[in-house]
């Protein structure tokens, strides 16, 4: 993978999906690649952006920023990882091909319009809607890939889409509060969370 790739892959998703998710398919690109190209230094500027921009899981931690950045960064890095061993394993059930590479590609890349609608959100609070239609396009585009990346027949993509997003939905929430809570230990701060019950 290189930057025109990239590029060219992040322009293809909002342009043309369906040549996109094959191209991605074709290029079966590593998960390591994807990680160290695409994974690590884009979520990276959206978890910075998400001090400011804080999800409703995390909200009610009281947490110094730069623990706040660790806990978004670190733990939806590590529910994508979660996830794509789960979603692989599950996906010849689904009559499709188990693949961690191309799972971890298909799963990393649906996040893209996620992450520039938060950098959108972020500039102003009346933006914030920005959010809503990120996720929905992310939802679509998971869909999509999920026939184009992993040979999921079509009239079981919509089950095993559901399934997926649940499963990578839970996975960081599970994650993340799990991190804010060692945070708050490490801070010294879950004492002022608990007095507060």
């Amino acid at each position: 993978m290189n930057v025109t790739e990239l590029i060219q892959i992040i322009k293809g998703l909002f342009s043309s999906t369906g040549k996109t998710w094959v191209f991605i398919a074709e290029k079966n690109y590593p998960w390591r690649d994807v990680l160290l190209y695409f994974t690590i230094p884009v979520f990276f500027l959206s978890s910075y952006v998400g001090i400011f921009n804080v999800s409703p899981e995390l909200e009610h931690f009281n947490l110094p920023p730069t623990w706040m950045f660790l806990v978004i960064f670190i733990g939806t890095v590590l529910a994508i990882f979660l996830s794509t061993y789960m979603i692989a394993a599950m996906t010849p059930r689904f009559n499709g091909e188990k693949s961690f590479d191309k799972t971890f590609s298909l799963i990393s890349f649906s996040y893209t319009p996620v992450l520039f609608a938060s950098l959108i959100s972020s500039l102003h609070s009346v933006l914030q809607f920005m959010n809503f239609v990120g996720l929905v396009y992310m939802i679509f585009l998971f869909w999509r890939g999920t026939g184009l990346v992993l040979g999921v027949p079509p009239h079981k993509q919509t089950g095993f889409s559901l399934i997926s997003l649940l499963i990578l939905f839970a996975s960081r929430v599970v994650i993340s509060a799990l991190l804010a809570s060692i945070a708050l230990v490490l801070t010294g701060n879950a004492e002022d969370i608990l007095n507060q019950y």
